[in-house]
C-alpha cells in the first residue's frame, strides 16, 4: 500500500538527521583534542629553550645544595660521633694504664712482702733450730760399739775413753754424766749396734773428750769408730751427706778431712798434708 506523503518525509528528515548528529560529535572531539593541545603542546612549545634550561640548572643547584647539607649533616654527626668514641677510648686507656700501674706496684709490694716474710720465717726457723742444737750441745754420740745383752752403756763409754783416746783413768773417773743410754735407730740395718748417747753434766769435759776424738780420727775410722756432736735431724742428714763426700775424698785423693759445726751450719774440710791449711768445700764442688 502506498505510504502516505507525510510519513515519507519524516522519515526522510530522520535519515538526513543522523549525519548531523555524527559531524556534531566529531566537531566536539575535536574541539576538546584541540583545547587539549593549545593547554599542553602547543603552550610548551611557546616557552623558550633559555627559560627551561636555567630552571633545569636552578633545579640542579637547589638539590645539590639540599644534598650537600644533608652530607655535611650527616659528617657532622658522625664527627661528633667519633670524638665522643675517641674521648671514651682515651679514658679507658688512661684507666688501663692505671690500673697496670696499680697491678705492678701491687705485685712489687705482694712480692716484697712474700720476700720479707720468707726472710722473717727463715730467722725464725734458724733461732728455732739453734736452739734445738743449743739444746743438745752438752750430747756426744758414740758409734760403732758392740752391743750386747745385759751391758753398760756407760761403761762401754769408760772404756772407750780410756783404751781408745788413752785418757787417764783417774779423768775419767771424774767425769759426771746425767745420763748415758742406746739410741735406737730407725730403719736400722740388721747387725749393726745402736749409737750410745752421753750427756756431761760439765761442758768442758765434753769439750775434751771431743778434742781427742778428732785428733784420733784416723785411728778411729780405721777401728769403725766415731765420736760425733748430737745434732737435729736435718743437720745429720747434711752431715752424713757430707762425710760420705769425705770418704771419696780420702780415698781418691789421699787427703785429709774433718767435719766442723759452728751453730747451724755444718762444713766439709779437707787438706793435702798436716803442713797445709784447711780448705773448705761445699758438698756440690768438686776437688
Amino acid at each position: 500500500m502506498p505510504q502516505p506523503k507525510l510519513q515519507r518525509q519524516k522519515q526522510a528528515k530522520t535519515v538526513t538527521s543522523q549525519p548531523n548528529a555524527t559531524a556534531n560529535i566529531r566537531s566536539f572531539m575535536n574541539t576538546e583534542q584541540g583545547e587539549h593541545r593549545t593547554a599542553t603542546g602547543e603552550h610548551t612549545a611557546s616557552r623558550p629553550t633559555g627559560v627551561m634550561a636555567d630552571e633545569a640548572a636552578d633545579w640542579r643547584r637547589e638539590l645539590a645544595e639540599s644534598l650537600q647539607k644533608t652530607e655535611d649533616n650527616i659528617c657532622s654527626r658522625l664527627a661528633s660521633k667519633i670524638d665522643d668514641i675517641r674521648k671514651d677510648l682515651n679514658q679507658l686507656s688512661d684507666r688501663v694504664t692505671t690500673l697496670e700501674h696499680t697491678r705492678e706496684v701491687t705485685d712489687t709490694q705482694v712480692q716484697e712482702t712474700f720476700t720479707r716474710h720468707d726472710e722473717q720465717l727463715k730467722r725464725v726457723q734458724d733461732a728455732i733450730l739453734l736452739d734445738r742444737v743449743y739444746q743438745r750441745k752438752y750430747n756426744l754420740l758414740l758409734y760403732g760399739i758392740p752391743q750386747s745383752d745385759g751391758e753398760s752403756a756407760e761403761g762401754c763409754v769408760r772404756q772407750f775413753m780410756t783404751s781408745k783416746l788413752g785418757m787417764d783413768q783417774a779423768k775419767v773417773d771424774a767425769i759426771l754424766f746425767a745420763n748415758v743410754h742406746r739410741l735406737p735407730r730407725m730403719n736400722k740395718v740388721p747387725g749393726t749396734a745402736d749409737p750410745i748417747i752421753m750427756k756431761f753434766l760439765a761442758y768442758p769435759a765434753r769439750e775434751e773428750v771431743f778434742r781427742l776424738a778428732r785428733q784420733n780420727g784416723p785411728k778411729l775410722r780405721d777401728l769403725r769408730l766415731s765420736l760425733r756432736s748430737d745434732l737435729p735431724p736435718e743437720l745429720k742428714a747434711v752431715r752424713g751427706k757430707l762425710a760420705t763426700k769425705a770418704y771419696s775424698i780420702r780415698k781418691d785423693n789421699g787427703y785429709q778431712t774433718r767435719i766442723s759445726e759452728r751453730g747451724i751450719t755444718v762444713t766439709l774440710e779437707y787438706r793435702e798434708s798436716a803442713d797445709r791449711p784447711w780448705k773448705r768445700i761445699r758438698l756440690e764442688d768438686n776437688i
